[in-house]
């Protein structure tokens, strides 16, 4: 494909692991892609330029992604623009689909993005036939061996949807949940809620794009926690939170991130 005949997505989403996620998914299917942090860049990146599809994360700073869709919607009615929004959301409450909607949306997807999901919402919403790859993605990484249900980190099925090289995201994911669970852990000492519940959710999320279930499920019940104020859960929880993402830590840096390199990652104190 041409670059100038590439189609243009704005993908808004606060979370950095989501962020290059998503984009080496949207580069493969041979999308440009503009990414932002948050809904307020969402409508100012809008107003400087036009896309043809945004994927619009539903929770983020300064201004959420319902807001945002209802100001691009405010500032789209003084032209002929219309863009379709696909609102990205790690939200499984019934309504949810429903309140998307009802603010402006178009559609809805659900974290962790599938691939051939995504694929079928972009295709139709910019009416253009994409390449599905999950077949010959199958087939290369076939070889490397299966994934065990104990490992912490699904890393074949990563390379399956992301390609080959995945250092950059796995340092980024390592980096970020280390500063996660420092903040985490701050905030139970100052037993913040509204803070520790934020940050939870977060950790919830990027940790399952990157397929480490069981700390996307400690993450959760975190998030749960604070939200009863359940402080004795919260230290237990966290303190499992730490151990699995030690093991994680462990995990990669003895595993493969590509198919010609190992990435080291300093186990911390």
């Amino acid at each position: 494909m041409a670059a100038e005949e590439k189609k243009k997505i704005l993908l808004a989403d606060d979370n950095i692991v989501n962020q290059k996620l998503a984009t080496l998914l949207l580069q493969q299917l041979g999308l440009q892609v503009d990414v932002v942090d948050s809904g307020k860049a969402a409508v100012q990146a809008v107003q400087d330029c036009s896309y043809d599809v945004i994927l619009m994360d539903c929770q983020m700073p300064e201004m959420d992604g319902f807001e945002a869709t209802k100001a691009i919607r405010r500032f789209e009615s003084l032209g002929n623009r219309y863009t379709p929004i696909i609102a990205v959301t790690a939200l499984a409450m019934v309504g949810d689909k429903e309140r998307c909607i009802a603010v402006g949306m178009d559609d809805y997807i659900s974290k962790p993005i599938d691939r051939q999901v995504l694929n079928i919402k972009l295709n139709h919403w910019l009416q253009k036939e994409f390449v599905l790859r999950n077949q010959e993605l199958a087939r290369k990484y076939s070889s490397q061996g299966a994934h065990a249900d104990n490992d912490p980190i699904n890393l074949p099925e990563l390379r399956e949807f992301y390609g080959d090289d995945l250092s950059d995201v796995l340092e980024t994911y390592i980096t970020s949940t280390e500063s996660y669970i420092t903040a985490i852990k701050q905030a139970i000492i100052d037993r913040d809620d509204v803070l520790l519940a934020q940050l939870a959710h977060e950790l919830k999320g990027s940790s399952a794009s990157v397929g480490a279930k069981q700390l996307a499920k400690l993450a959760l019940y975190l998030e749960r926690a604070a939200g009863l104020r359940d402080w004795k859960e919260t230290r237990d929880t966290c303190e499992a939170l730490v151990n699995a993402f030690s093991s994680a830590r462990v995990f990669l840096e003895k595993s493969p991130s590509s198919s010609n390199e190992v990435v080291i990652l300093p186990i911390r104190d």
